[in-house]
């Protein structure tokens, strides 16, 4: 992931987070955001149409193998950590230490006393950095790994799902943001990863 694509995931997450990632902001499968002054939502995909994006991506999952250099994640983990670039298990490692602590310091926030400001600063500010180290961590893992058939194969999905997915607010009646993929990749790499992020985003908040 080149460094204008690591600058376009970071500022998505961050809308995400001026929002605290609240379930409020999603209404009736619906999430409503504004990109250079018009309105845009993503909505979770009809039955018809996750069909449909199955069937897109069996087709590409094919093309994909077909393609000089595919490689799987495991095969590329392997590679990455032979060749001294990226050590994936060590990664993870510190990704579940981390967790470990973040879970720590929110238990010692839950139970310290209103009256003690000093350690609830330091306390917040300590789950602040490490929530920052988590989401470098995932996005480290990501760019290493992005070359990868799941990885091409989830990047797909959720760039199909925007695409059928995003309306545009024109006139008072919502459209299709996006008539073709064509179009869909010839828009702005910033709204299309914005609109990406947050259909991410709702699918996380259906799963769990």
């Amino acid at each position: 992931m080149e460094n204008k694509e690591q600058k376009l995931l970071n500022e998505s997450i961050a809308d995400l987070e001026r929002n605290d990632f609240s379930n409020g902001i999603i209404q009736d499968n619906k999430l409503v955001f504004i990109a250079a002054d018009k309105t845009y939502r993503v909505r979770m995909p009809i039955q018809s149409e996750q069909a449909l994006v199955d069937n897109k991506k069996n087709i590409a999952q094919l093309d994909y193998l077909k393609q000089e250099g595919c490689i799987t994640r495991k095969q590329l983990i392997q590679q990455l950590k032979n060749v001294g670039v990226f050590d994936v298990d060590k990664t993870e490692e510190a990704r579940e230490q981390l967790t470990k602590e973040l879970k720590q310091m929110w238990f010692i926030l839950a139970t310290k006393s209103s009256d003690n400001k000093m350690s609830i600063e330091d306390c917040s500010a300590k789950i602040v950095k490490i929530q920052n180290e988590l989401k470098n961590i995932a996005i480290d893992v990501a760019t290493q790994l992005a070359p990868s058939l799941e990885s091409r194969l989830e990047k797909f999905t959720i760039e199909y799902l925007t695409l059928l997915c995003t309306d545009v607010q024109l006139d008072g009646r919502w459209v299709r943001a996006w008539a073709t993929m064509e179009d869909f990749q010839k828009e702005d790499s910033s709204l299309t990863e914005r609109a990406s992020a947050n259909i991410t985003w709702m699918l996380l908040n259906k799963r769990v």
